[in-house]
Parts: structure tokens; C-alpha cells; sequence
């Protein structure tokens, strides 16, 4: 019978300090993304549309929240052009921020004006796959295709600019393991001829 205890005593030793884990839950990064993006909305003065503007015109602060969670900000709709879904070649430059764990976002990446943290060439990805299509997996901005860069283009031409704030979820599989969102503060797409 003491045999049985001392087992049940050490089952329920070994529970506790598995249980006891210092890792953050699946829903506890929900939570702290939702934190981050509602900071970064009260910080910047941005609005949040219930639905699409019917005319497609965004005024300098309106984000629209998407079905996928995606904020997005049309600066300009581009040339009307549409991106074809897994055939579409985009190229697109950006400036991303990070904005978590911070009271303001932060440069992570910059492949669309020369300066700081700036890389020269465009990210590029074929619509509707939304993974990485060029040469070589080692710059630094293609960590970031993914739907959320994407979805814009569900609602532009080529040659649009955006914004968007994007969560975790809807990056590529670095972000979406590291539980980062993204706060792209300048999005421009163009399309391979």
C-alpha cells in the first residue's frame, strides 16, 4: 500500500512541476497581441472603420478591419490593374515595424527608402501562394511574405500603397512562431511584366 502512495505522490510531483510552466499560452499571445495593436491604434489616433469605405477612399488615419483580422489603409488604390490569384508575379517594398512589448513601434525592416535598416531589393511572391519566389531565402524582408502582406491586394491595383497592421497569425512562419504582429507603416506593390 506505502508502495502505491509514494508512486501517486511522485505522479502528482512530476504534474505539478510540468503544469507549472513559465511559457505563455497559445491565448495569453492572443492576448498580448490584441494588447499591442490596440496601444499602437490609441497611440497613433488611428480610426477603425466597420465596413469598407463604398467609394474605396480612406481619409489619413481610417483603417478598415478586414474578415482576416488584417487593418488596412489605402494611401492609393493604384492603376486598376489586378493581381491574379496564383499568377500575379508582386514585388513589393515596405517599411515594417514591430509592436510588441513596446509603447511604440519599432523599424524592423526597410526595403522601400533609403536609410537606416534599409535593404535594396524588393520582396517578391506570387499572389495567392504568398510565399517567397526569388532566388535566395537569406534577406531578411522576404521573412515577412506571407496572407497579411497579401491581403491588400484583394482590394488594389498594381502600383498601390498601403498600410496595414497585421497579427501574427496571418505572417509568414517566422512571425507566426515567434508571435510577432507587424505594423507595415508603408506598403507598395508592383506587378512583373
Amino acid at each position: 500500500m506505502k508502495k502505491g502512495f509514494y508512486i501517486l505522490m511522485i505522479l502528482c510531483a512530476a504534474l505539478m512541476v510540468v503544469s507549472c510552466d513559465k511559457t505563455k499560452s497559445y491565448t495569453e499571445r492572443l492576448k498580448d497581441e490584441r494588447k499591442a495593436i490596440d496601444r499602437l491604434i490609441d497611440h497613433e489616433g488611428f480610426k477603425i472603420l466597420k465596413n469598407y469605405p463604398s467609394d474605396g477612399v480612406f481619409k489619413e488615419n481610417e483603417f478598415v478591419k478586414l474578415d482576416n483580422d488584417v487593418y488596412l489603409n489605402v494611401i492609393d488604390s493604384g492603376n486598376g490593374n489586378r493581381a491574379v490569384l496564383g499568377t500575379t508575379k508582386v514585388f513589393c517594398r515596405f517599411e515594417a515595424k514591430g509592436i510588441l512589448d513596446s509603447d511604440t513601434a519599432y523599424n524592423m525592416v526597410n526595403n522601400l527608402t533609403y536609410g537606416p535598416g534599409y535593404y535594396g531589393f524588393p520582396t517578391e511572391f506570387v499572389f495567392g501562394y504568398n510565399v517567397y519566389s526569388g532566388e535566395s531565402r537569406s534577406y531578411d524582408p522576404d521573412l515577412f511574405v506571407g496572407e497579411g502582406l497579401a491581403t491588400a491586394l484583394y482590394h488594389v491595383g498594381e502600383g498601390a500603397t498601403v498600410r496595414m497592421i497585421v497579427p501574427f497569425k496571418r505572417m509568414g512562419n517566422y512571425f507566426q512562431s515567434s508571435y510577432v504582429p507587424v505594423y507595415f507603416s508603408k506598403v507598395k506593390y508592383t506587378f512583373e511584366k
